[in-house]
């Protein structure tokens, strides 16, 4: 095909592919072709593929293949239709699960992927699914969704937000209408050591999967036909940082915005001179020097278009004089010149999505109590209700919507029930506490909740089994002792404390085992504490 078009003169290259010579797009077993709405430049194509089916006996199939017309070639359409022999196509079309199309992405391009969530989500229907287990698809699949559009296109806020109700609806619901969101969803998605769960916010996300592509543009990798696309179309005689955000595509437009939160990670490295512009980089501690001074080429007898070579000679700065009182800042702080080449590069290591995503979400305070959620012997669903019951978010008695059920402690039938009285100053509580004392020398001061938290916090914070052991219990006995009050509301089944504790004690006995624990004085001392029989390992 190649030959065929270098040899004849009449193919004409389609709107803005002249200069990088792009005429073709493979992907695995898919070929896009690219020309102008013309005959020549079609039968030039059908020629090219007549040829390659001769040689390799490989026919292109009419029926999956389609000619695809702007509007503009819309008088010429039987003429094209008749010199291919392919069928007509249509924008949009979908390919590989995505759209396909030549305008801004809309919300009903974009029901797919509302409907292949639905569709995940109700194929959940038969499994009774913990909280926990509900999180867990959440960012193992339905995020995993997300990821995939979120990687090629820049969403519309009302996907973004439809994709988050339904986030958020089957987090706390589930496939019923029973429920209500006990945590704000903004709360969620803060990271585990900020107090929420680690569900990444859509649309940050989104943000940081198409800064990836900006930063291509960034770093000039002309290996992407589709960074030399740019370059040629939208960046001439400019760079990124100074292109015009009015120009171009709506696409385009809604990348160069997330330009100005990139750039203070960013760290110009100057070498020859030879890729960085005098005027468009920011290579210089004052940032773009035409931004600072919009008149400075004409005052300083400096090219709008130089590049930094013209000012470097033998590996030193060589300014042309400058008179000019507000330009001859320029001079001072000139950045130390490298050896080799110009380098773009990201500060403190190499650019991420991950890196990205904490750029673009809002960060929050630290909590001192997430240690409680983590470590080796950490149950999922013991520590979920443990994070709702930290933040004061179970359903206790006390809750307004709730006062006609009496507001008075199921498990002692004494005080009024809130998360201060069931955790653990609650008879029947504290007699849990005291049998895990027993069992395991479990120990807790009993004073107010958020002070208990806060000392357990310290107490068993770090990575060393046995703590970690006791977080563990912790998150186990406040499960258990929330289920025993839910059984009591509504099933009207009781169960004695022992009991309870037994249960807990028991759920992390086997969690222990689970674990591939190596031969040490810690993991002896573990076993000891919880009563379990050192393992006889066959010395042969």
């Amino acid at each position: 095909m190649q030959q065929l078009i270098d040899q004849n003169e009449g193919f004409s290259f389609h709107w803005r592919c002249k200069e990088i010579g792009l005429f073709q797009l493979c992907f695995a077993d898919d070929l896009l072709l690219f020309c102008k709405a013309d005959v020549a430049s079609v039968r030039i194509f059908r020629h090219g593929l007549d040829e390659f089916a001769k040689l390799s006996g490989l026919h292109a199939n009419p029926e999956k293949s389609q000619l695809i017309l702007s509007r503009s070639a819309q008088p010429m359409r039987e003429h094209l239709l008749a010199a291919l022999q392919f069928q007509e196509g249509h924008l949009p079309l979908r390919y590989l699960g995505l759209p396909l199309l030549a305008s801004r992405l809309s919300i009903s391009d974009c029901q797919p992927l509302l409907l292949k969530i639905d569709s995940r989500i109700k194929g959940w229907d038969s499994i009774q699914l913990s909280f926990a287990g509900r999180l867990q698809l959440i960012k193992s699949v339905l995020m995993s969704l997300n990821v995939y559009w979120a990687m090629a296109f820049i969403l519309p806020k009302g996907i973004i937000r439809a994709v988050e109700k339904r986030m958020r609806h089957f987090l706390w619901k589930g496939n019923s209408a029973v429920g209500y969101p006990k945590v704000a969803w903004g709360a969620v998605c803060r990271p585990v050591e900020e107090g929420g769960l680690g569900i990444r916010d859509v649309l940050a996300l989104n943000k940081a999967l198409m800064s990836r592509h900006l930063w291509k543009v960034i770093q000039r990798n002309q290996s992407s036909i589709w960074v030399q696309w740019i370059t040629h179309t939208h960046l001439r005689h400019k760079t990124v940082w100074t292109v015009d955000v009015k120009g171009g595509s709506w696409g385009w437009r809604k990348l160069l915005r997330l330009r100005s939160a990139l750039l203070p990670y960013i760290e110009f490295k100057v070498g020859s001179g030879e890729l960085f512009s005098i005027w468009h980089d920011p290579w210089h501690s004052l940032g773009t020097l035409i931004r600072r001074f919009p008149s400075g080429p004409s005052r300083t007898n400096i090219p709008i278009a130089a590049k930094l070579s013209t000012v470097i000679v033998d590996g030193d700065w060589s300014w042309p004089p400058i008179t000019d009182l507000e330009c001859i800042e320029i001079l001072h702080l000139l950045p130390t010149i490298h050896s080799g080449s110009d380098s773009i590069l990201w500060r403190g290591g190499e650019f991420t999505t991950t890196v990205a995503y904490g750029i673009f979400r809002t960060p929050g305070p630290l909590v001192g109590w997430y240690p409680l959620l983590s470590g080796p012997c950490k149950i999922p669903r013991f520590s979920f209700v443990l994070w709702l019951a930290i933040l004061g978010k179970l359903s206790t008695m006390d809750k307004p919507w709730l006062s006609h059920l009496g507001g008075v402690c199921v498990l002692c039938g004494r005080e009024v029930e809130t998360h201060e009285h069931l955790f653990f100053r609650c008879r029947y509580s504290r007699r849990c506490i005291r049998d895990l004392k027993e069992a395991t020398r479990f120990s807790w001061p009993n004073r107010a909740w958020e002070e208990d938290i806060t000392w357990a916090s310290t107490r068993w914070k770090g990575r060393h089994i046995v703590q970690a052991a006791y977080r563990a219990l912790l998150s186990a006995i406040v499960y258990h002792i929330w289920r025993e009050r839910n059984q009591r509301v509504f099933q009207h089944i009781e169960r004695p404390s022992t009991t309870i504790a037994t249960i807990a004690v028991a759920e992390i006995r086997r969690k222990i085992l689970s674990l591939e624990l190596s031969d040490s004085v810690s993991t002896r001392g573990l076993y000891r504490l919880w009563r379990i029989p050192w393992p006889v390992r066959d010395s042969a």
